[in-house]
């Protein structure tokens, strides 16, 4: 269940825990299809990416409004990049 005051961070980890994720090796996006009355059933909409605390109340907003709003989540697997730093002092070369 989502509470009303749910944060984006919290919303994450339910995710998370929900689908099994492991958020070390993997990003979790989060999406909606905005209703629209604009839309007029000629095109779909681009998706509404939720990324913080102010877009989780938006779309839980439309979804009172709506009754049916899905959440559309995205897992893509991290790519892992390793610099190597070396740090050279300058009076040890």
């Amino acid at each position: 269940m989502i509470y009303e005051d749910i944060s984006y961070n919290d919303l994450i980890g339910v995710v998370l825990e929900d689908f099994g994720i492991d958020d070390n090796k993997n990003n979790v996006n989060l999406s909606y299809v905005s209703p629209s009355k604009l839309n007029f059933g000629l095109k779909e909409l681009p998706l509404v990416f939720i990324r913080n605390d102010r877009q989780v109340t938006s779309y839980l907003k439309k979804l009172q409004e709506n009754g049916s709003l899905h959440l559309c989540v995205t897992i893509k697997k991290n790519s892992i990049i390793i610099n190597d730093c070396v740090k050279y002092d300058s009076d040890t070369g």
